[in-house]
């Protein structure tokens, strides 16, 4: 089983998509935060889940909102670790 570490970035993506989603509709940033568990929980159960698509780093789309969930993989350590969660639209910081 491999253990899932987040980064502070990624938390912190997640809370301020919550929030946003939030002031649109209420509930609607807790429907976020679920549509993002189920990704994070098919990542746990099947690491190898998504593909790579850029420097190590694979990502995994949510089924309802725009969102993808990047991390890396590291096979010697069975470990998970959660770089960032982007919306589609947004260009990682690290590729720019």
């Amino acid at each position: 089983m491999y253990k899932i570490i987040f980064s502070e970035g990624a938390l912190a993506d997640m809370q301020e998509a919550k929030a946003w989603y939030n002031q649109q509709q209420k509930g609607l940033g807790k429907r976020l935060v679920n549509d993002i568990k189920t990704v994070i929980g098919n990542i746990k159960f099947n690491p190898f889940y998504a593909s790579v698509k850029y420097q190590n780093i694979r990502t995994a789309s949510c089924k309802t909102f725009p969102y993808a969930v990047h991390y890396e993989l590291n096979e010697s350590l069975k470990l998970i670790y959660i770089v960032a969660i982007f919306h589609f639209s947004r260009k990682p910081f690290w590729l720019e």
